[in-house]
C-alpha cells in the first residue's frame, strides 16, 4: 500500500460520519473577529497546524527564521480524520484544535455553519482567483485563505493503450475519448472499447470518476438559496448521471479500487488500469505510487470541458490561543512562494495568481510524465474548464449525499446490486435521514 496522505481529497469519509452533518446547526452572524496585531508581547514559542498532508520543510523553516516561532504540524493519516477532530472541536469549544486548521471544500460549508467560530482574515488583494476568495468567505468576510484548486485532468498510460491499439499519445489518447467535445458518456464507451479486447482495466474506480463528475454540476445535491436538499427520489440530474456511471461500472469498465483503497498502489505496479480521473494534486500521488513504470502521460482533453475537484483552505479557530500569529502563519502558508513550493512538493496546483504564472510551475518539465510540462497543462485545463473549475455549490450535506450516492457506484461495481436495485438503496438510505428538502 503506497498512499500519501492526500489520499483525503478522494476518499470519501465514513458513510456514519457523513451523516451526522444532518445534526450540524448552522449559525447566524457575519464571520468571526478579527484577532489582534501579532507582537513581541503575544508572539508564542511555536504554533500548530492541523493538516493530513506532507509540508515542504522549507515552508516551515522559513517561518520559524523570520519570526523565531516554530511550526508543529498536526498531522492527520486522511482528510476524514482531520474533519472528525475538527467538528468535534468546534463542538466542544475549541477543545483539542490547532492554531491553525486546513480545510477541504467538500466540508468546508459545514465547519464554516457558524462563523463566529473563526478568525476573520484581511483581505489579501489580487493574491488568488477572485472565485477562489469567493469559496472562502462566509457573509462577505474572509475566513480561509486558499492554498491550491483541484483543475481536473486524466492520466493514461500510453504505453498500455498503444498496446490495446487505441492511442499512442496525449492527442490520440484525447481523440479516442471524444476530443474537444468528450462527454461521460463518450469516455465511459471509449471505457468498453478498451476492455472488449483486453485482460486489464480502463480505469481504477468509477467512484473517483462520478465525484469528478458531480463537482462539474452546478448545484448537485442542494438547493444554493435555501441550503437544504434536493428529494434525491426527483433529481433527474443527479439519477442521469448516476446510472450512466452505474451502467459502465456494470459492463466491467473499472477495477473497482479507488484512491485510498489498500491495493490501489499494487494496482498501478500490477498494470491493472489505463487511465485515472486526475485533479492536479493528484499528479503526485500517481507518480509516487507508479514509480518505476513507464508511459504515464497526462491528456489535455477531458469530459464536458472541464472542471475542479478539490482544493482546501487555512483557516484561524477564533478560540485560540495565538490567532494573532495564527494569522501570520496562514498568511505565510498561501503566499505565491509558497504555492511554487507545494506544488514542487505535492503537485498541488495553485489558486494564486502569481503562483499560476511562475516559470517554475508553467514551465517544469515532470520526467515521471515523460517530460510534460504538467503545470502548463493544468493552467489550460482551468482556463478551458472556466467558471467550472470554481466547482458547484456544497452545503453543510453535501458530503453526506455524495457518500451515500457513490456508495451506490461502488455497490454496482462489486456486482452487489444491479444499477436500479443500487440506485433505490440510495434513495431509501437518503429517505431514511428525515430531510426536509427543497422545494
Amino acid at each position: 500500500m503506497r498512499i500519501d496522505k492526500r489520499t483525503a481529497r478522494a476518499a470519501a469519509f465514513s458513510a456514519a460520519a457523513a451523516l451526522t452533518l444532518a445534526a450540524c446547526g448552522g449559525g447566524d452572524g457575519g464571520g468571526g473577529s478579527a484577532a489582534e496585531e501579532p507582537s513581541e508581547e503575544n508572539k508564542p514559542a511555536e504554533l500548530t497546524v492541523a493538516a493530513w498532508m506532507d509540508f515542504p520543510q522549507d515552508l516551515l523553516d522559513s517561518f520559524e527564521e523570520e519570526h523565531g516561532i516554530e511550526v508543529v504540524v498536526n498531522s492527520f493519516p486522511d482528510g476524514a480524520s482531520a474533519q472528525t477532530v475538527l467538528r468535534n472541536g468546534l463542538s466542544a469549544d475549541g477543545a483539542g484544535l490547532s492554531d491553525v486548521h486546513l480545510v477541504e471544500l467538500d466540508w468546508w460549508t459545514e465547519m464554516m455553519a457558524i462563523p463566529e467560530d473563526w478568525v476573520e482574515l484581511p483581505e489579501v488583494p489580487d493574491r488568488w482567483v477572485d472565485w477562489k476568495v469567493t469559496q472562502g468567505s462566509v457573509d462577505g468576510r474572509i475566513t480561509g485563505y486558499g492554498t491550491d484548486i483541484g483543475p481536473l485532468g486524466i492520466a493514461f498510460n500510453q504505453d498500455m493503450t498503444s498496446a490495446a491499439g487505441v492511442a499512442t499519445d496525449p492527442e490520440s489518447f484525447g481523440e479516442f475519448i471524444g476530443g474537444e467535445d468528450a462527454t461521460w458518456q463518450s469516455f465511459l464507451d471509449a471505457g468498453r472499447e478498451y476492455v472488449a479486447t483486453n485482460d486489464n482495466y480502463f480505469i481504477d474506480s468509477l467512484t473517483n470518476a462520478f465525484q469528478a463528475a458531480i463537482n462539474l454540476l452546478p448545484a448537485a445535491f442542494e438547493d444554493p438559496e435555501s441550503g437544504a436538499p434536493y428529494d434525491l427520489a426527483e433529481n433527474t440530474e443527479v439519477k442521469d448521471l448516476f446510472m450512466t456511471f452505474a451502467e459502465a461500472a456494470e459492463d466491467g469498465v473499472s477495477a473497482g479500487i479507488a484512491i485510498g483503497h489498500a491495493d490501489w498502489g499494487a494496482g498501478f505496479q500490477n498494470e491493472q488500469w489505463a487511465t485515472v480521473v486526475t485533479p492536479a494534486w493528484m499528479t503526485g500521488i500517481i507518480a509516487d505510487n507508479a514509480d518505476g513504470i513507464d508511459g504515464w502521460r497526462i491528456a489535455s482533453a477531458f469530459p464536458e470541458g472541464g472542471g475542479n475537484w478539490g482544493g482546501s483552505f487555512f483557516a484561524v479557530p477564533a478560540t485560540g490561543e495565538n490567532t494573532a500569529w495564527a494569522v501570520e502563519l496562514a498568511d505565510h502558508l498561501t503566499s505565491a512562494e509558497a504555492a511554487v513550493s507545494w506544488f514542487n512538493t505535492t503537485g498541488q496546483f495553485p489558486s494564486q495568481l502569481e503562483a499560476m504564472a511562475s516559470p517554475e510551475i508553467s514551465e517544469a518539465e515532470n520526467e515521471f510524465y515523460g517530460g510534460q510540462r504538467v503545470g502548463q497543462i493544468y493552467g489550460e485545463l482551468a482556463e478551458a474548464a472556466g467558471d467550472a473549475a470554481a466547482g458547484g455549490f456544497r452545503g453543510e450535506n453535501f458530503a453526506g449525499i455524495q457518500t451515500l450516492v457513490t456508495d451506490g457506484i461502488r455497490l454496482v461495481e462489486s456486482g452487489g446490486a444491479t444499477p436500479a436495485e443500487a440506485w433505490d438503496s440510495v434513495v431509501a438510505n437518503f429517505e431514511a435521514l428525515g430531510f426536509e428538502t427543497a422545494e
